[in-house]
C-alpha cells in the first residue's frame, strides 16, 4: 500500500485478508481486533479477531452502554491485557481495527473518544476501521494520530478484496 507513509504500520494482505473474514463473519455486528507486527519495522502482519463484548455490556446496563454490537464495540479485559502486555514484547500491538456497518469506513467522534484518555493516545497504536455491508467489504481506512490536531487523522486506504 503506497499511500501510506513510513513510519506507519502497514497491513500485510495476509492480516487484512483475516480482518476482511472477521468482518463478514460478525456482520451485521462490528468486529474489533488486534493486529501485531515486528517491533524493528513498520509492518502489521499478525491479525488477531477480539471478541465484541458491546452486546454484553449493554443488556446489563443499557443506561451506560445506550448502544449495542450493531453500532459500537468494546474489547473484552482479557484482549486489552494481551495488547498493554504486547507493548512490552518483540510482536507489539501495531493496530486496533473495527468494522463500520453500513456506514462506511471513518473514524467517528466515538471512535475519537474511545481512542483517548485525557486528550492523549490511549495506547501506542493506529488504528483500521473496516467498511462492511451486507454485499461485502468496501475496503479500510487507517488513522493515525496527529499531535497538531489532538486528532486521529486518515492517513491512507485498503481497497476491499
Amino acid at each position: 500500500m503506497s499511500d501510506i507513509p513510513a513510519p506507519h504500520p502497514t497491513v500485510l494482505a495476509e492480516a487484512l485478508a483475516v480482518m476482511y473474514a472477521h468482518a463478514r463473519k460478525d456482520y451485521p455486528n462490528e468486529c474489533c481486533g488486534i493486529v501485531f507486527g515486528p517491533r524493528d519495522a513498520p509492518l502489521a502482519d499478525r491479525a488477531v479477531a477480539c471478541a465484541n463484548i458491546q452486546n454484553q455490556l449493554h443488556a446489563e446496563d443499557p443506561a451506560a452502554h445506550t448502544r449495542d454490537a450493531r453500532t459500537a464495540y468494546n474489547l473484552a479485559a482479557g484482549d486489552i491485557f494481551k495488547l498493554q502486555k504486547s507493548l512490552r514484547g518483540d510482536s507489539p500491538a501495531k493496530i486496533v481495527y473495527h468494522s463500520h456497518v453500513d456506514v462506511g469506513a471513518y473514524f467517528s467522534e466515538t471512535d475519537q473518544a474511545a481512542a483517548q484518555m485525557e486528550g492523549e493516545p490511549t495506547y501506542p497504536v493506529e488504528y483500521v476501521v473496516i467498511d462492511v455491508r451486507a454485499s461485502g467489504i468496501g475496503g479500510a481506512a487507517q488513522f493515525a494520530w496527529d499531535p497538531a490536531s489532538r486528532r486521529y487523522v486518515e492517513i491512507g486506504r485498503y481497497p476491499g478484496p
